[in-house]
Formats: structure tokens, C-alpha cells, sequence
């Protein structure tokens, strides 16, 4: 249990400075080299990315006529299977 104490590794004064100076001189090139390449990002433009904008077709818009030059078709849709041929899901309760 052999402890050295902070008093007894014998650090200088100089030797604290110098390691505060390394320390500030550090945290200064890393701030200027984030500041730079921000700097550069900023020169070079972005690319562009084309935005598609979808309109609905199955709803009509607020501004759309009233009468349409496409009349109104009824599509054929399947029959719904009746409850007791449809399997039967597990549920679960908590």
C-alpha cells in the first residue's frame, strides 16, 4: 500500500505551466481545424436533390370543378370471406 502522495511526486511549477500551455495550445488547433473545415464546407455547394411532389389521384382537390371531363367508374372489388371460413388470429391479453 505503497501511495505517493500529489505533494511528494515533486512536480514542478514549470512542468504544471508547460502542461496547461500543451493542453490550450491543443484545444486551440483542434477549434481553428473545425472552424476551417466548416469553413470550406460552406464553399462548395450541395448537390441538389430532385423533390417529386405526388398528387393524390383517388381524392379529388379542394380546388378541382365540379364536373369533370372523366366520369366516375366503379371498380369490382372481392367479396369478403365470411367469419367462419376466415382463420382464426391469436389474441393476446395482458
Amino acid at each position: 500500500m505503497n501511495r505517493q502522495r500529489f505533494t511528494q511526486l515533486r512536480i514542478a511549477p514549470l512542468h504544471l505551466q508547460q502542461g496547461l500551455f500543451a493542453s490550450l495550445a491543443l484545444l486551440v488547433t483542434l477549434i481553428a481545424g473545425q472552424q476551417f473545415q466548416r469553413w470550406q464546407d460552406s464553399q462548395v455547394p450541395a448537390p441538389r436533390v430532385p423533390v417529386h411532389h405526388f398528387t393524390q389521384t383517388h381524392f379529388s382537390s379542394v380546388s378541382s370543378q365540379l364536373t369533370d371531363t372523366t366520369p366516375m367508374q366503379l371498380m369490382v372489388v372481392d367479396q369478403a370471406q365470411p367469419a367462419l371460413d376466415a382463420p382464426r388470429q391469436e389474441r393476446w391479453v395482458f
